[in-house]
């Protein structure tokens, strides 16, 4: 091989040696980069010979009031003094992504539980550190599940996820699927859960096919050989309430914070549906398995664990 492609492929030179290299280029001489270092001449020019070698190309004349630099060693300075000012930079970047000063985190979520996590977690959270970036994306179960999965989401916040072996459910709550109906639908006089039967003599509301909830229908169908035909189909947990709100339809819905503002107001309650497929619904925080997290989303993922009950069940129906 050619000399100068053997040169395009050179190994990178030893940081100790440009130490001692440094310490040439400042002082001047051998005893003066000996002094600075606490070490015997002899080590330094042994060094220096050493390094000459590595590069293939000599660094210094030598003259009789000390080392002179040639062009090879001028770019060598300026490649170790870059080296020790990027090394500095990327310590003083990690220096701030530990203190929270600099970051991202993604978190992907199912559409109804946004508000809850924005007042509660997410928005306390962004005024302790203003100086991190949050982005929040509602999306699909399925897609919540593969955004974690491969690595393009941090966090995960999935209602009646189906398990995944890349993913680790970190914590769970219930949230039993429940019928969200007007205050004054005939279905809140019964005093005992709703059917699954019950629910095709309504008009029904869903969401699209990928979504937890629409799952877990899919789930009920099979289960009781019915089929709910949905009457109104929306990604958005908003537009299902107001749909419940605005007619006699129903729409089912995770136990919690979904529909917590209406329930609160009087204008819709949530009733309880006799079916085990509903009561084991779960709202559980997922992440990728053995992904190490940075300093951010790691104590975000901690904020959201610590707080995730309170996305559970809160009381919806009539006394």
């Amino acid at each position: 091989m050619p000399k100068q492609q053997q040169r395009l492929v050179m190994r990178e030179p030893s940081h100790s040696r440009l130490r001692y290299f440094e310490a040439v280029c400042r002082h001047g001489t051998i005893r003066g980069a000996a002094d600075q270092l606490n070490t015997a001449p002899s080590v330094i020019t042994r060094q220096i010979a050493l390094l000459e070698t590595e590069l293939g190309l000599k660094l210094f004349e030598r003259q009789a009031r000390g080392m002179k630099l040639n062009d090879a060693a001028a770019h060598l300075l300026d490649y170790w003094r870059s080296c020790q000012a990027h090394r500095q930079q990327l310590s003083e970047r990690l220096e701030a992504i530990e203190r929270l000063d600099e970051g991202h985190v993604r978190i992907v979520l199912s559409e109804g539980y946004v508000d809850h996590l924005i007042e509660h977690i997410v928005g306390p959270f962004c005024a302790q550190h203003p100086k991190l970036s949050i982005a929040i994306d509602p999306l699909p179960v399925l897609d919540i599940m593969n955004q974690v999965g491969e690595d393009a989401a941090h966090i995960g916040l999935a209602y009646n996820p189906q398990a995944d072996p890349r993913i680790q459910f970190v914590a769970s709550v219930p949230a039993p699927a429940r019928l969200l109906v007007r205050v004054d639908h005939p279905l809140t006089r019964q005093r005992r859960p709703i059917t699954v039967g019950q629910l095709a003599e309504f008009p029904f509301a869903s969401m699209p096919r990928g979504y937890g909830v629409s799952q877990l229908i899919d789930a009920l169908e099979y289960s009781e050989h019915v089929k709910l035909r949905p009457t109104f189909i929306s990604s958005s947990v908003l537009a299902l309430r107001r749909y419940v709100r605005a007619t006699q339809g129903v729409a089912i819905l995770g136990a919690g914070v979904a529909a917590a503002t209406e329930v609160a107001r009087g204008e819709v309650v949530m009733l309880d549906i006799d079916h085990a497929i509903c009561a084991k619904a779960k709202l559980r925080l997922i992440a990728r398995r053995a992904r190490p997290l940075s300093p951010a989303a790691a104590r975000l993922l901690s904020n959201m664990r610590s707080r995730l009950a309170s996305f559970g069940i809160t009381p919806g129906r009539l006394p």
